[in-house]
């Protein structure tokens, strides 16, 4: 905006000169010529400036969509992702949020947990490989109002995802703190890796966290790592490893206590 008034006021500058007499003598010429090279320079001031602003827009990470609502207001059903639920009369809902090839895996052991006898939402990245990460959306913007509405009829919620941290390792956290203490304990006795509460950083304590918008507030949030994902189901959508079945009868022997 500054260069911009200069170049007015230089323009102006032209008639007040020359009504000063200031072109009346060669000598004093100068003055004159002086305000008609400013334009010129505003030009490569402004010059400068769009490049400077080409180089803040330059290209680099694309950031999440905000929510869920704003995801599907873009991306194509069926062709970037699948969305699916089962309903039954069961308490417990098992949610895989970021399923398919979004975090590996994740799909299949939610699956396996809820079985036939529980509810199950599971939202699935279909794009290739190398692009699935624009479709994860973080728990607390998970607003997907089909599942949410199922959330909100049960009083146990179970989210299912995958973590990038080391180790075959089953991280605990969520609201729900009683029946994550059970998971634990027999989880644990079962012969697996437990850490609970599960780190901040994938503690999922938030009550915007949508697995903890159950009919109490509180639910659990597995957080599973790759090795241990990889040892439940070996292949995609393949059959459950010995191990995984192990994983899957302890998680629902928990849940099927009164």
């Amino acid at each position: 905006m500054t260069s911009r008034k200069q170049w007015v006021l230089s323009a102006l500058a032209v008639p007040l000169a020359l009504s000063a007499g200031y072109v009346l003598a060669g000598n004093r010429q100068a003055p004159v010529q002086q305000n008609l090279d400013r334009p010129a320079t505003t030009q490569q001031n402004l010059g400068t400036q769009a490049a400077a602003q080409r180089r803040v827009a330059a290209p680099g990470k694309v950031a999440e969509y905000p929510s869920m609502t704003a995801l599907r207001m873009v991306e194509q059903s069926g062709t970037a992702y699948d969305l699916n639920w089962t309903v039954t009369r069961s308490p417990l809902i098992v949610v895989a949020p970021h399923g398919g090839n979004i975090e590996v895996r994740t799909s299949e052991i939610a699956a396996a947990i809820a079985g036939n006898d529980h509810t199950q939402c599971q939202f699935r990245g279909k794009l290739p490989a190398g692009q699935n990460a624009r479709l994860h959306v973080t728990s607390e913007n998970w607003d997907v109002k089909e599942c949410l509405i199922l959330i909100g009829q049960r009083t146990h919620a179970l989210s299912i995802h995958g973590t990038a941290k080391e180790g075959k390792k089953v991280y605990i956290g969520g609201r729900d703190t009683t029946t994550g203490a059970e998971l634990e304990t027999a989880l644990r006795t079962a012969g697996f890796d437990v850490v609970r509460p599960a780190p901040a950083d994938i503690g999922g304590t938030s009550p915007d966290n949508f697995v903890n918008k159950d009919a109490d507030g509180a639910g659990v949030q597995f957080e599973l790592t790759r090795e241990l994902r990889d040892e439940l189901f070996p292949t995609e959508g393949g059959p459950i490893s010995a191990r995984g079945q192990k994983f899957v009868d302890t998680v629902r022997g928990v849940y099927a206590q009164p």
